[in-house]
């Protein structure tokens, strides 16, 4: 066997000598998008980049290869869309200075994203992340490559749609995988046949996770929203987003697989909403699962189903409610037709005998009708009594303290007295469905993460755009924490909470004690932005002084020590001397000697009696009436 090497279409080997791949077609040297990755670059010395499969306005995903343990991957790189540009002829990525700020909190973004992923690699339902790392400029994350058909395919092979019996044999354990990655905090915003993938053995799997400026329209970065599958939120940025978001789109895939039919997009459907129910469309999914899909759909995220715990409780344990069938009514009359007859009835066996006797028939027949009287009239007297006596007996054995609810019984439970227990069960006696309701969502439906260490601007800006999380920020010194990052929080990691809270954390100024650099040779305003940048901004004074030994600007003195600590919890000011010397020309320079002279002349010589005219010819020096037309003090020092 010859030579082989890596085809960069599909990542298999190849004979050396074979120009175009012989199972994915690619052609070596084919020509490729200059403004993203080159095919056969090597990142991170162990990632070889292939051809690319697809980008959004977050970045691009390339089929790669690990040659570290020999198996084919997908690699994602951050390359937001109008903040940056490709070196050409490199794989670095330039940004644009103007978006210095926003390119750096969208990658923050990214590679929190990333890093909750590559935690989640326990979940079978879902495509985590398997590395993470920063080069070029950039973050790239690497993700399994799968092998499978998105489900979009898998329902044109299997005729547009499913049964609901085959659903509930697939979607259960991604149900599950999609409660456990909400309460890890992540929300995907993008589910849809599209970025879910059947796996040879029928298992699905999620992928397409992006940030969330991606999934909402009107944003910094162009939207790649899914139409017909995206909640009617995704579409206002000033509206939450949360676990319902998903709600929304896993209903939206459900429609879509049990009926054949897309569903209408979400502006749309606000506008008009005509979306008729599932069951409507196919009579064989039953009531239920339909009203639940269309709940999952409400327009409005408050009405919505909420978590997809509540969405599976829905689904799968309702049972299914039977066709209704028609209530057989009775015609009016026949009631009266039975009366009749039954009151009727007697009269001919009577009236078959004419014997004579009919005055002694009518007189036995009233006669049992009395008999029935007076035995009923006993009867109900009888009940009667009864139900007084068993009223006075109760009320007796209450009195007594010696019925059955009573403690000396033996069927009794002891009730505890204390005032919290009382006002325990006065609160569940007193109680409505709807509050046990409230009750119960209290509980929360997110889990807090751990925010210790982490930078304080970018989560503020991740949580809210999600409506997740509102944080408010008190500010302290910490010799532990950089300035900026969470030293504190108030609700601890792993509780349970619901979306939309807000949540008091402490912020790092930095330390407390701050080394003062050195001055020398430095002007002031570099001295001020090194300062700065140690968070002294607050901490400092400048002052001017002439002094002929520096430049103009540059410092001479501080009243501290370079190299001492500076306590920035006391009241001490550090105070900056600088040179700011008066401009001065040789021009300048004569003039003032002029004037100094004059000005010594003035002083010596008498004043004169007879000040020369305008007429009268110049004096060889100044006269000494310009003296006080000078609105200058003389000038000293030179």
């Amino acid at each position: 066997m010859g030579e082989r090497k890596l085809c960069y279409g599909c990542m298999q080997f190849k004979p050396e000598t074979e120009k175009v791949c012989h199972n994915c077609g690619y052609a070596e040297g084919a020509p490729y998008d200059t403004n993203y990755i080159a095919p056969g670059t090597v990142l991170n010395e162990r990632y070889a980049v292939g051809a690319m499969l697809g980008h959004n306005s977050e970045g691009a995903t390339y089929i790669g290869y690990n040659k570290s343990i020999g198996c084919k991957v997908l690699i994602r790189e951050y390359m937001p869309q109008g903040l940056c540009v490709r070196v050409k002829g490199k794989a670095t990525i330039s940004v644009n200075p103007n978006h210095v700020v926003q390119y750096k909190a969208l990658m923050a973004e990214f590679t929190e994203l990333n890093k909750l992923l590559a935690q989640m690699r326990s979940l079978s339902h879902i495509n985590p992340t398997l590395d993470l790392f920063a080069t070029n400029n950039t973050t790239y994350a690497v993700y399994e490559y799968l092998e499978g058909i998105k489900l979009v395919d898998y329902l044109k092979d299997n005729a547009g749609e499913l049964t609901w019996k085959q659903v509930s044999d697939m979607f259960p354990p991604f149900f599950t995988t999609l409660s456990l990655m909400h309460n890890n905090g992540v929300i995907h915003r993008a589910i849809s046949p599209d970025t879910i993938y059947v796996t040879p053995k029928g298992e699905l799997r999620l992928c397409g996770f992006s940030i969330s400026t991606v999934r909402t329209a009107h944003t910094e970065l162009p939207s790649e929203i899914f139409h017909g599958y995206a909640a009617p939120e995704q579409y206002a940025p000033s509206t939450r987003q949360g676990t319902w978001t998903d709600v929304y789109g896993i209903c939206a895939v459900l429609y879509r697989i049990l009926t054949g039919c897309k569903p209408t997009e979400a502006p749309s459907r606000m506008e008009n909403d005509n979306l008729c129910e599932p069951h409507e469309m196919n009579p064989s999914i039953p009531r239920h699962v339909s009203r639940v899909i269309m709940r999952g759909m409400n327009l409005f995220g408050s009405d919505r189903i909420q978590t997809v715990t509540e969405l599976v409780t829905q689904l799968f344990e309702q049972p299914a409610e039977p066709e209704p069938t028609p209530i057989p009514v009775e015609p009016a009359y026949r009631p009266r037709q039975q009366q009749v007859k039954r009151v009727q009835q007697p009269k001919p066996s009577y009236d078959d005998y004419d014997d004579g006797y009919d005055d002694y028939d009518d007189y036995d027949v009233e006669d049992r009708d009395n008999m029935i009287d007076r035995i009923k009239i006993p009867i109900i007297i009888g009940v009667l009594l009864t139900c007084v006596l068993l009223v006075i007996a109760i009320v007796v054995l209450s009195l007594l303290d010696m019925g059955p609810f009573s403690s000396g019984t033996t069927n009794s439970r002891p009730i505890e007295t204390t005032t919290s227990t009382a006002e325990t069960l006065d609160n569940i006696v007193t109680e409505n469905p709807q509050e046990t309701s409230d009750t119960t969502e209290s509980l929360g439906d997110s889990t807090m993460p751990d925010l210790i260490g982490k930078d304080y601007e970018t989560k503020k800006s991740q949580f809210e755009a999600e409506g997740w999380i509102y944080l408010e920020a008190t500010y302290e010194y910490s010799d532990e924490h950089k300035a900026g990052l969470i030293t504190k929080q108030s609700i601890d990691p792993g509780t349970p909470f619901t979306s939309g809270i807000t949540m008091q954390v402490v912020v790092s100024k930095g330390p407390s004690k701050v080394k003062i650099p050195e001055y020398e040779g430095k002007t002031l305003k570099e001295y001020e932005r090194e300062l700065d940048a140690l968070g002294l901004r607050d901490f400092y004074v400048t002052e001017a002084v002439t002094n002929y030994k520096y430049e103009s600007g540059e410092v001479i003195e501080l009243n501290v020590e370079p190299g001492e600590m500076f306590d920035l919890t006391g009241d001490d000011t550090l105070k900056i001397y600088y040179a700011s010397n008066p401009e001065t020309t040789t021009a300048e320079t004569t003039t003032a000697t002029e004037v100094t002279t004059t000005t010594t002349v003035a002083v010596t010589a008498p004043p004169e009696t007879n000040p020369p005219q305008p007429t009268d010819p110049p004096a060889t020096e100044p006269p000494a009436t310009q003296a006080p037309e000078q609105d200058e003090p003389p000038m000293e020092g030179y």
